[in-house]
């Protein structure tokens, strides 16, 4: 078995994968691929060799993508991302009154 608890004070780690949110798009993505496996074979009649020598294939290539994510961002790479992209790329004020009331606030704290 893979050894998942690594101590105190550090991040799960599983097969060089750090942090939880990692982990769980792993799963979440093996998962749904596994649906979309069953789904071409039953439906579309693709034998069973062929679809899932194409799920290896697939999760090995998101294995390594989540893998190099992880080690380049860390373990709360994903949210950080997420973050950045939140947040707006310019703050238009059109208003003064946002400055008075900054230099009120200001004044009241000296």
């Amino acid at each position: 078995m893979f050894k998942v608890n690594k101590g105190i004070d550090r991040p799960p780690e599983v097969l060089g994968i750090r942090g939880m949110d990692f982990i769980y798009y792993l799963a979440g993505a093996a998962v749904g691929l596994l649906l979309v496996t069953c789904v071409l074979m039953f439906l579309f009649g693709i034998p069973a060799k062929i679809a899932f020598g194409g799920y290896i294939l697939v999760l090995l290539v998101l294995y390594t993508l989540f893998a190099r994510l992880s080690q380049q961002y860390g373990e709360r790479g994903i949210n950080k991302q997420r973050g950045r992209k939140q947040q707006p790329g310019v703050v238009l004020v059109r208003d003064s009154a946002v400055y008075r009331q900054l230099r009120k606030t200001t004044a009241r704290r000296a």
